[in-house]
């Protein structure tokens, strides 16, 4: 996400004694304070340069400092009102380094369900209209996670990317309790509609992807919304699986770990429930059993030889429901390779890469 590894050693040195701590609230506390110090102290220096004029050096301190307070929020738990802070200053340096950044960027707003959803387009530097991919969250990502990882690596390839918070994830969430719903194609159709009435977009070139949990998310769009011209999963989610149904009540499961602290506390928020039986219920909801043969687009799904998040069978289901489509794809990244681990996260680029370089070829985009 752009993080310089020495401000990276800053946060994380302190936090050595604790590794075989018993308190894990202290450990967890020291791990928000430390990663909220660091960014209070990028935003610091960059309002600084923004006042001496310096633009361009402002906006990679204002995103770094962005990226710093997500990573303090992710570790607090959704009872802490500490969270929401960190989040709205997070939100805010990012917004202030899009401003001074240079780039092609915009706020994309729709109106779904009384609410608002919310996204960043990023457009390629050339003036014609561009093909275009809506990029869906995971299960705890949000749009300003991926817009830091994947904004530059689909722009050079003349593809615009619209990063979404969809129901569920980021603001819709936090800000307007717009909870995880199954029917994803509702609100992919509502950002359809969106780039399809940007001027710089080509409506008949717009693609789907999603990461982790969105690995549901976009294939399920696209089964029900022929209009998009192409999906791909960064990761595969097929369905919760009983390894996750064990995570997410407070047990192990064999060959699945957990990438969260508070998994079934997160699921309960982000579904609206009260309870982790609820909470289970709407998650198995998402499915993707016996709609994946209405998908007739091109499909790529990217999944890691190791991921330990989501297992690499459910890639494999993915692409066995998918009998219609016109191509799909499995690209399995090996240990040897790297970018093995879930969502590529190792090596973050070359999943990246990958799928970009993909949609640049089915949509039309640059690649050399």
């Amino acid at each position: 996400m752009g993080a310089q590894i020495s401000e990276v050693d800053e946060a994380l040195q302190p936090l050595i004694p604790l590794l075989q701590a018993t308190d894990k609230h202290a450990a967890d506390e020291a791990w928000f304070q430390n990663w909220m110090k660091l960014g209070e102290k990028l935003a610091a220096l960059a309002d600084a340069d923004a006042e001496r004029g310096n633009g361009f050096s402002a906006s990679s301190k204002f995103l770094r400092a962005a990226n710093y307070f997500l990573i303090a929020e992710r570790i607090a738990s959704w009872t802490d009102s500490r969270r929401l802070n960190a989040y709205g200053l997070a939100l805010q340096a990012f917004q202030k380094g899009l401003t001074l950044s240079g780039a092609k960027v915009e706020r994309v707003e729709v109106q779904y369900e009384g609410a608002t959803l919310s996204g960043w387009l990023r457009l390629p530097d050339k003036a014609k209209r561009s093909p275009a991919i809506v990029f869906y969250n995971g299960f705890d990502s949000i749009k300003e996670m991926h817009y830091l990882m994947f904004a530059d690596i689909s722009a050079r390839r003349g593809i615009a990317t619209l990063f979404v918070d969809q129901e569920g994830t980021g603001e819709a969430i936090r800000y307007h309790g717009l909870a995880k719903r199954h029917d994803t194609e509702v609100s992919a159709g509502q950002f359809f509609d969106a780039l399809a009435a940007h001027f710089a977009i080509d409506s008949d070139r717009i693609g789907i992807v999603g990461l982790s949990m969105g690995g549901y998310c976009a294939p399920r769009a696209a089964a029900f919304d022929p209009r998009f011209k192409c999906v791909g999963c960064f990761g595969a989610f097929y369905e919760l699986d009983e390894d996750w149904q064990r995570i997410l009540s407070g047990g192990q499961a064999g060959s699945v770990s957990d990438g969260l602290p508070e998994s079934g506390r997160h699921a309960m928020w982000v579904t609206g429930t009260t309870s982790i039986g609820d909470a289970i219920a709407a998650l198995k909801r998402r499915s993707l059993e016996g709609i994946l043969d209405r998908i007739r687009c091109p499909l790529l799904v990217v999944h890691g030889e190791n991921d330990r998040q989501v297992a690499l069978s459910h890639a494999r289901k993915i692409i066995s429901g998918a009998i219609n489509s016109i191509d799909a794809e499995l690209r399995v990244f090996s240990l040897r390779e790297g970018a093995a681990e879930h969502c590529g996260i190792d090596v973050m680029s070359m999943q990246a890469e990958y799928i970009f370089d993909w949609a640049a070829r089915i949509l039309g985009g640059v690649r050399a």
